[in-house]
């Protein structure tokens, strides 16, 4: 679903769209496999986020268990000490992602169906967002 989201920004699929970056951090299987094996699995989105972004990103963090999630919450500290802008959601209570990111929203719910039919939603809310501060006059 996460790669299914950096595609929406890169290739919009309405005319008239502008495209805009975005990265699936967890798209890079040789070079998860080679961080996890030598490091830790916890750490190959600490380490890839230190390594591919600049300080005008943006990080996203998408998970359905907020306790489960320790290498978004070394991502989410790390895009924190680099200052980038955090966005997190969650389910459940959200764990600690309101604490981690700038803005956190959490589906209040206990089903991973729900949380993830809410994040698709919001991912496609976000993508009207983006595109009406950049000038889009006809999205919604």
């Amino acid at each position: 679903m996460r790669l299914h989201f950096a595609v929406e920004f890169t290739h919009p699929i309405i005319e008239k769209r502008a495209a805009f970056p975005a990265v699936s951090l967890m798209t890079d299987i040789a070079t998860m496999t080679a961080i996890g094996n030598d490091a830790d699995f916890r750490a190959y989105l600490l380490i890839n986020c230190a390594c591919s972004v600049n300080r005008d990103d943006m990080l996203l963090a998408v998970s359905t268990e907020r306790r489960k999630s320790p290498n978004l919450i070394y991502a989410l500290e790390e895009a924190r000490r680099r200052e980038l802008l955090t966005i997190a959601w969650s389910g459940k209570d959200g764990g600690r992602f309101p604490d981690l990111a700038d803005y956190s929203f959490i589906v209040p719910s206990f089903s991973i169906h729900r949380i993830q039919e809410v994040h698709a939603t919001f991912v496609h809310v976000l993508w009207d967002l983006i595109h009406i501060a950049a000038g889009a006059e006809d999205v919604i």
